[in-house]
């Protein structure tokens, strides 16, 4: 996958996540676009872009709605991690371990939030973040799946991208 079509799909999630997204989501909580583009990323083409991409666009995200400047930037960089070690030991073409990737990295992202505004001050409840992540990880898991399906199609069309060249995948 060309590095720059990457950086231009996640500008364009950027996009409908903070104009759009939250504004037209018809459920409780709406999936954390980049979240889950930055998991995906990580887990599927295994190299240090998805870091790159997780700082860029979590300013960008903090630029635009966030109380605190650099709070995306690092958790989103926090949550790719898992996915990047996930995909050491699992065949990147496989979904699940993906999703459970996407499914923790959830859960830093919303415990990490709540953990950082509380400890800076500001006025962050435990109990607003606990009802709505049943929802919010179901949203999550949902467009993971979706996400993984598309970059997979994306490896599978551009045979050069493919990080097992030859043999049974």
């Amino acid at each position: 996958m060309n590095y720059a079509k990457a950086g231009v799909f996640f500008f364009v999630l950027w996009l409908i996540q903070t104009t759009l997204l939250w504004r037209v989501w018809p459920f409780g909580a709406a999936p954390h676009l980049l979240l889950c583009a930055t998991v995906c990323f990580a887990y599927l083409f295994n190299s240090n872009f998805a870091f790159v991409y997780a700082i860029v666009f979590g300013l960008l995200l903090d630029l635009q709605v966030q109380y605190l400047f650099g709070v995306s930037a690092l958790l989103l960089v926090l949550c790719c991690i898992p996915a990047w070690l996930l995909s050491y030991s699992f065949n990147p073409e496989r979904a699940l371990p993906c999703v459970i990737a996407a499914l923790i990295a959830t859960l830093i992202n919303v415990f990490g939030l709540w953990g950082i505004y509380s400890l800076f001050g500001a006025p962050a409840s435990i109990f607003v973040s606990i009802r709505m992540l049943p929802e919010l990880l179901i949203s999550q898991a949902a467009l993971c799946l979706v996400l993984h399906i598309v970059f997979v199609r994306i490896i599978i069309r551009d045979r050069r991208d493919r990080r097992y060249m030859g043999g049974i995948v």
